[in-house]
């Protein structure tokens, strides 16, 4: 099995985890499709059917890079949980870094598919 195609794997199971946690957020239908929609980008490779989806991939990877701009918290606090949601720049910090990676991943994707015409294999 190829890097890539582990990568898709191990991104799509994390993406499905962070898309079934958000069932209980204030805002789930917000945040659901947010991290669903890379989950299937990375079924949707691993089974080799991306290469139609590139320019879907840097439209999509910018969105959610420009997204974690957007939510970054005013003051860093971190994302740990030890005694509870203690404010909204933990909560804030927690969506910023979810978006980073999932626009990091589509970048990944996007710079994968480019390099080579045929690397899911």
């Amino acid at each position: 099995m190829s890097p890539l195609r582990i990568f898709c794997v191990v991104m799509a199971l994390a993406f499905l985890y962070a898309t079934a946690v958000q069932y209980n957020d204030p805002d789930p239908y917000y945040w659901m499709p947010i991290y669903l929609i890379p989950a299937v980008i990375s079924l949707l490779i691993f089974f080799g059917r991306g290469n139609s989806l590139k320019p879907v991939l840097l439209i999509l990877a910018l969105i959610y890079l420009a997204g974690t701009y957007y939510m970054w918290p005013a003051h860093w606090e971190g994302v740990a949980l030890q005694h509870g949601m203690k404010t909204i720049n933990i909560e804030e910090g927690r969506e910023s870094l979810g978006l980073a990676i999932a626009g990091f991943t589509l970048v990944v994707y996007f710079l994968a598919l480019n390099r080579h015409k045929h690397i899911i294999t």
